[in-house]
């Protein structure tokens, strides 16, 4: 199961009949959901459940969707979206996503071509079902303003969005090589590294050991790398 968790702005430009305070049937709107994300996913107790916290900024005129995994806190900036183009916006998070695992993977020689492909296979298995909800999380768009104002600063500087989705994932992936953390959570991984042991844990299916191994291995490759600079 995915789910979508969205801002007021987000909401209101993923789906064309949205009035805050009105249900129309697409989203349950926070002012009728008294649980929180958090209490969400526990009662759902899905395995491989995945939550983004989705919110929409205006930069250079068009509007940029940022959504940020709840629990990793990995984080994608998908750049003008079309409003009402809530099917374009989940293709292109889940193209960011497995493509952005993808290129990790091979950078670390983590897993086979065969292994990511049949773990992308079994991620879009286990996320056919889609819910949304009008609804975000403090901690989240904390993190989320900080994420938009690091891109509207080199938006800014270049004056222009990516060519192509390569060029944004490029970016996500700097923008993922980062410390963030929910509340309570302690500061030991990267948020890349937290999103490859989920990724390893549900989709390749390997469990935690082997998700703390591949971790591991991130940690020695990226030391490697920085004593021989």
């Amino acid at each position: 199961m995915m789910v979508l968790n969205c801002s007021v702005a987000a909401a209101a430009h993923l789906y064309g009949k949205y009035k805050k305070g009105q249900d129309e049937g697409f989203f349950e709107l926070a002012s009728s959901n008294m649980e929180t994300i958090e209490e969400r996913q526990k009662r759902l107790n899905v395995p491989g459940i995945i939550q983004w916290v989705v919110h929409a900024v205006k930069i250079g005129r068009s509007t940029v969707l940022i959504a940020m995994e709840y629990n990793t806190r990995w984080v994608h900036v998908i750049h003008q979206v079309r409003k009402g183009d809530i099917n374009g916006f989940i293709e292109r998070l889940n193209t960011r996503l497995v493509n952005g695992i993808a290129w990790l993977g091979t950078d670390f020689s983590l897993f086979t071509s065969m292994q990511i492909e049949a773990a992308i296979e079994r991620y879009f298995t286990l996320h056919k079902e889609i819910r949304f909800y009008q609804q975000t999380d403090r901690s989240a768009m904390t993190h989320i303003n900080q994420v938009s104002a690091r891109y509207e600063d080199v938006f800014h500087d270049i004056g222009a969005f990516p060519d192509d989705e390569k060029t944004a994932l490029a970016f996500d992936i700097r923008l993922n090589h980062d410390m963030r953390c929910r509340k309570g959570e302690v500061f030991e991984l990267m948020v890349d590294e937290k999103m490859l042991v989920h990724w390893m844990t549900h989709y390749l299916g390997e469990g935690d050991p082997e998700g703390e191994l591949a971790v591991s291995k991130v940690k020695e490759v990226r030391r490697a790398i920085f004593m021989n600079k």
